[in-house]
């Protein structure tokens, strides 16, 4: 029995020193530059590889995770960095190296016993001059800065009047401001608001008014007022607005193309640039006398000249409504007053209710809102004696029933006469046995439109005063 125990003590002597020596052997051969068993960092496992390795594999999966911060500014608005490029640097190689030492020796047999688990973030570290310099660069530190000089003005802008400048509010301290930030991101805060209360002392700082800044601010009063006049000018389908764009252009100025001021600090009105803008609206919109496009029955496309149809503003009577308007504070909206009115107002103002004579095809339509009515051949204007038919755009001004057409030489009596232009009308012609064709050529009228008498008399009942008439070739 005795030597049994002797050879089993033996046995476990011999073993012990086997597995000393294995141990021993791991820690000066396999695991000399790596880390030993049971090692796990970030869900790495490390065994085998060295602390450079492990770095290399951690700072690979964390690419595109860098860290960033938001900056609030007085604004409302958030500007995001990306603090790589403002003098920060991460890296996971001191946290690594510190847990490689930490499992030197014979302390990983532990693991046996206890986690050798890990879960790190990386080592952040600052350039604090290259953060200073990149921030600095950026616009939105660089606007509104704090300048004693500044003050308040009222200027033109390009498309809102004459709008009140100041520049005395919230300016940023710079200088303040990037020192703020650089703490907060060493301080690896995700968000620095600049406008907090604390902050907004130090980051900002304002002008107090000045006895001449408030002159400025009474004569914007003015301004805004003078400007505050809208009127919208109804021409059919298209209108013009008056806001303050356009107001703005009213006010007198001086020599240096300052504003005029009143005692009461109010803008002082040019009267004659209200005739300027009534004037712009005459060119604009009056169509008497102007050229048509116009698409013919047949399809093609004509260019008619212009006759006495057409809009034309009372431009005398408009200046007047208008200054009245505006002395009076009256805004509103208007349907201006016309010398010369048709139906349509607009860039159409021939409708889809006409007269269309083609002269060229001797034929004549009646258009009722967009549908044909009447279709029938004509005799225009003799053109062998110069009696051609004008191409023009004009209208019925006049209707009359048993009338006696005089001129040189003749007196000629007509059941229905509609007159379009000067002593040019449409009428029957019950002397003639055929309409259309190249009669007109060579026994033509004097002018007018001969017309069956049958048609003349449903058009005499259909045709209203005022209906725009098409003459072409």
């Amino acid at each position: 029995m005795k030597k049994i125990l002797i050879r089993l003590f033996g046995t476990v002597l011999v073993t012990a020193a086997l597995l000393a020596a294995a141990v021993t052997a791991l820690n000066e051969f396999y695991y000399k530059n790596v880390f030993p068993m049971g090692v796990w960092i970030n869900g790495i496992y490390c065994t085998g590889m060295t602390p450079q390795e492990v770095t290399a594999r951690l700072d690979g999966a964390a690419e595109g995770d860098f860290k960033s911060v938001n900056i609030h500014t007085l604004d409302g608005l958030v500007h995001t960095l990306q603090l790589d490029a403002y003098g920060v640097s991460a890296s996971y190689a001191p946290v690594v190296e510190n847990i490689y030492h930490q499992n030197r020796g014979y302390s990983w047999l532990t693991h046996f016993a206890e986690s050798g688990v890990y879960q790190i973030a990386p080592e952040y570290s600052y350039d604090l001059a290259l953060m200073k310099e990149k921030l600095g660069e950026l616009d939105w530190l660089n606007d509104r800065l704090y300048n004693p000089e500044n003050s308040v003005s009222i200027v033109k802008s390009a498309a809102a009047g004459y709008i009140l400048v100041d520049e005395t509010k919230d300016l940023l301290l710079k200088e303040n401001a990037v020192e703020l930030i650089c703490e907060g991101i060493v301080n690896e805060l995700t968000d620095i608001d600049l406008s907090a209360e604390e902050n907004k002392k130090h980051c900002y700082q304002s002008i107090p008014y000045t006895d001449e800044m408030k002159d400025t601010l009474a004569k914007w009063e003015g301004v805004r007022d003078f400007q505050g006049f809208q009127m919208t000018y109804l021409f059919g389908d298209r209108q013009e607005i008056i806001d303050e764009n356009v107001v703005c252009d009213w006010m007198a100025l001086d020599g240096n193309g300052d504003i005029v001021f009143g005692e009461d600090n109010k803008p002082v009105l040019d009267a004659s640039l209200i005739q300027e803008y009534i004037e712009y609206l005459s060119m604009t919109y009056d169509t008497v006398g102007v050229e048509r496009e116009f698409q013919a029955t047949s399809g093609k496309h004509v260019t008619v000249a212009g006759g006495s149809y057409g809009n034309a503003i009372d431009t005398k009577e408009e200046y007047a409504f208008l200054l009245n308007a505006f002395l009076n504070g009256e805004s509103g909206t208007r349907v201006p007053a016309y010398r010369s009115e048709v139906w349509e107002k607009g860039a159409d103002d021939i409708g889809d209710t006409y007269v269309e004579v083609d002269m060229g095809a001797q034929h004549m339509y009646y258009y009722k809102d967009g549908e044909i009515v009447i279709d029938t051949p004509v005799v225009t204007g003799n053109r062998s004696r110069g009696w051609d038919t004008p191409a023009k755009v004009c209208y019925v001004y006049f209707k009359q029933q048993n009338r006696v057409l005089r001129g040189r030489n003749y007196a000629t009596p007509v059941k229905y006469w509609m007159a379009v232009d000067g002593n040019i009308g449409i009428h029957d012609a019950t002397w003639r046995k055929e309409f259309g064709g190249d009669i007109y050529l060579t026994d033509g009228s004097h002018g007018c439109i001969n017309t069956p008498l049958e048609i003349m008399s449903e058009m005499y009942e259909v045709v209203e005063k005022g209906t725009p008439v098409i003459l072409f070739y």
